[in-house]
């Protein structure tokens, strides 16, 4: 098996895995902090946008195979959508809510996805 279809299915796993735990966190974490009035620093406020970026880009990179280049500008695209744009539709009220700290889980979730990304060229490399 080729190395480049190894990593495309570590990606490919990496962004089904993340989107996974994000949904189970949000189906199971999020109601039980809630229910007890939990004080999380607002961790499960941001689920989705913590996991927005770095499961969306590793699925992507997963299908096909990009440039360094490229996927450094798709985490900047997926965090102008999911940071920017989709909140911005909660603060005109077209959908959801506006909310400060997702901007700030999707801006970590794209510096994660980052510095995943960079973690595995090395991986390449020294392969």
């Amino acid at each position: 098996m080729s190395t480049q279809i190894i990593n495309n299915k570590i990606y490919l796993y990496t962004g089904l895995s993340i989107a996974l735990l994000g949904l189970i966190l949000s189906l199971i974490y999020r109601p039980f902090v809630y229910n007890n009035n939990i004080n999380d620093l607002g961790f499960a406020d941001t689920l989705g946008s913590l996991v927005s970026v770095i499961s969306y880009c590793n699925f992507t990179w997963g299908l096909k195979e990009y440039s360094n280049n490229d996927k450094n500008k798709q985490i900047l695209i997926a965090i102008l959508i999911f940071g920017f744009f989709w909140e911005f539709l909660g603060f005109i009220h077209v959908y959801g809510t506006f909310d400060i700290k997702d901007i700030i889980a999707v801006l970590i979730s794209g510096f994660f996805t980052y510095v995943l990304k960079e973690l595995m060229n090395k991986v390449k490399r020294t392969n």
